[in-house]
């Protein structure tokens, strides 16, 4: 079983973990289970020898239902406590297989992303055996520390960075100033240093200049506040629009400042692009006969995109959407530019997204944009017209 508070770390520690698990065999048949499997289902599994498979590496990437541990921010829901007696039941058959030894030519891996190392009869046992790996998120700062990310952070923030591109040098301005615009957060860490290794050429050094034109803060970007309409978190979308009417600068997707004056109507037609987009989808769902995937619990799986969206919703809305003229997808401004789909995972965001809103809330929301693009359309473009519609969406 592997554990850790961080999904980036989980999946770099899954897989090495499968790598492990069949290193021992000669030609395993990696298998990752259904997302609904059961800790039953997975002892049938491990007792039934496959005919073609003699030897078999069996992958579980979510038992987060299976332990008992905090959440992780952004992560699954993880079973508390005060709900421990009813996993310990679902998870008694594969635990009373366990004690009996995995049967040869058979192996188990488990993946949990959760706030503290897991616990539980299954956890535990696990452990016992020494086959439980917890990887822990370093402590952040100190709410009286002046920093973006701590001591314990940047060491394996450098790590990471050493890692992914063992040829580049960052002189310390650049590194204070990619920690100080991206946080804590290791995956898009790993993919900026790979974007600044390829633009700093042959000599491998990434000066202050390379990471300030390159790496763009999330704070006071409009990416943070589509993110905010995607995960409809107004505590995001507030204080993005409380940092625009303070003056605080704020970038387009280019990386360039937006003027203060074309603001407003810059912020109402991402909200307003965004939210006939999520309506729209949620329509072609139905169409397509997939209304059921417009469901939270169901798309906030891990797996849920590699398994479920990208080989067979995705591919399916992407048909839909070309074949209608009305779709709100533009594959340019031209005047009758044929419909063009997003890219597989910026669709799947837009999915994610439109599941968190009914139609009923989409609909009042772009009806009620009208009276807000003519307060918009006056001189001065005042941001202050956005926030009450936008956050009654969001929250409501």
């Amino acid at each position: 079983m592997v554990a850790a508070g961080d999904d980036f770390f989980l999946e770099d520690a899954f897989k090495e973990a499968t790598e492990r698990a069949g290193g021992g065999m000669s030609d395993p048949a990696v298998e990752t289970l259904p997302d609904d499997i059961t800790p039953e289902d997975v002892a049938v599994e491990l007792n039934s020898p496959s005919l073609f498979n003699p030897e078999r590496v069996l992958l579980v990437p979510d038992a987060s239902k299976w332990v008992i541990a905090s959440s992780s921010p952004g992560g699954p829901s993880v079973p508390s406590r005060k709900n421990a007696k009813a996993v310990d039941e679902l998870v008694r058959p594969l635990l009373k297989m366990l004690e009996g030894g995995i049967p040869e030519g058979a192996a188990l891996v488990m993946g949990v992303w959760c706030g503290a190392k897991p616990t539980g009869y299954l956890a535990k046992a696990v452990e016992a055996s020494g086959s439980l790996e917890w990887i822990a998120t370093p402590e952040p700062p100190k709410p009286w520390e002046d920093c973006a990310v701590s001591d314990a952070q940047k060491t394996v923030l450098r790590r990471l960075m050493s890692r992914d591109a063992p040829t580049a040098r960052f002189a310390p301005a650049a590194e204070s100033l990619l920690f100080e615009r991206l946080g804590f957060a290791p995956r898009r860490l790993v993919q900026e240093t790979g974007k600044l290794a390829v633009a700093a050429g042959t000599d491998g050094l990434i000066d202050e200049a390379l990471v300030r034109r390159l790496v763009l803060p999330r704070e006071g970007s409009l990416e943070v506040l589509q993110d905010a309409i995607l995960g409809r978190n107004a505590r995001t979308a507030v204080k993005f629009l409380d940092d625009a009417r303070r003056g605080l600068p704020i970038r387009d997707w280019s990386g360039g400042h937006i003027d203060g004056g074309a603001l407003g109507i810059r912020v109402f037609n991402l909200a307003i692009d965004t939210f006939t987009r999520m309506l729209y989808l949620r329509g072609a769902a139905r169409v397509i006969g997939a209304e059921s995937e417009l469901d939270p619990k169901t798309n906030s799986n891990r797996a849920w995109y590699s398994r479920t969206f990208k080989p067979r919703l995705g591919p399916k809305l992407k048909t839909h959407i070309e074949a209608d003229p009305g779709a709100p997808f533009r594959s340019g401004a031209k005047a009758g530019a044929k419909p063009k789909s997003p890219s597989p995972w910026a669709m799947q965001r837009l999915f994610r997204g439109a599941s968190l809103y009914s139609d009923d809330q989409l609909v009042r929301s772009l009806i009620e944009a009208g009276q807000v693009e003519r307060r918009l359309r006056r001189p001065g473009n005042p941001v202050e017209a956005i926030p009450g519609w936008l956050l009654l969406t969001l929250g409501g």
